[in-house]
């Protein structure tokens, strides 16, 4: 009887006592090194920073390079079909744009009425007056309170997403939630 009361102690100590790595759930790392005698932190792959980079070749151009990928995006967009590339804007937009900048470009909605201060609205002279490349690299780039989305949205997208932001300069505004009476309260 008196075995069985300290057993759990002798199976826990060697488990505790592995915590020599700064491990932050060390009975795994003993359990791993007991049953197979593999130990993560001690393989090489985990720590690439042990070995330089090789140097880059003289001369080496990645193989899809594309120097201004807003032209060869916007000449994309222009070859296609009226009545596709409309379809595609749109669905570009509301995919990428519509849950902070809202449907209209105005930021009604929960995440774009939650700037402080308020997000720039997409509808106003001055978003407007913006030049296709400018607002094409704050969208892939972001801004101090934009996220980039270059690795979200391809260049085509994101022509397409600017293309519908132009059709919104006079868009009506409107709540996310219509309110559910206009009454005044007594």
């Amino acid at each position: 009887m008196a075995v069985s009361r300290w057993l759990p102690l002798f199976v826990l100590l060697p488990l505790v006592g592995s915590c020599d790595k700064g491990d932050y759930f060390p009975p795994e790392r003993a359990l791993r090194a007991a049953f197979n005698g593999w130990d993560m932190w001690d393989t090489d792959a985990v720590a690439p920073y042990k070995a330089p980079m090789p140097a880059t070749p003289a001369g080496a151009v990645p193989v899809n390079y594309d120097r201004d990928p807003y032209a060869t995006a916007r000449a994309k967009v222009d070859a296609m079909a009226p009545q596709e590339r409309k379809r595609a804007q749109v669905e570009s937009y509301r995919r990428y744009c519509s849950h902070c900048h809202g449907a209209h470009g105005d930021n009604r909605t929960i995440v774009g009425e939650s700037f402080t201060p308020r997000l720039p609205d997409l509808r106003l002279p001055g978003t407007q007056a913006k030049d296709d490349r400018v607002l094409y690299d704050l969208l892939m780039h972001g801004s101090e309170r934009m996220v980039p989305l270059d690795d979200t949205v391809t260049p085509v997208e994101a022509v397409q997403a600017i293309d519908h932001v132009r059709t919104l300069a006079g868009a009506p505004s409107e709540p996310l939630f219509p309110p559910k009476s206009t009454r005044p309260i007594r």
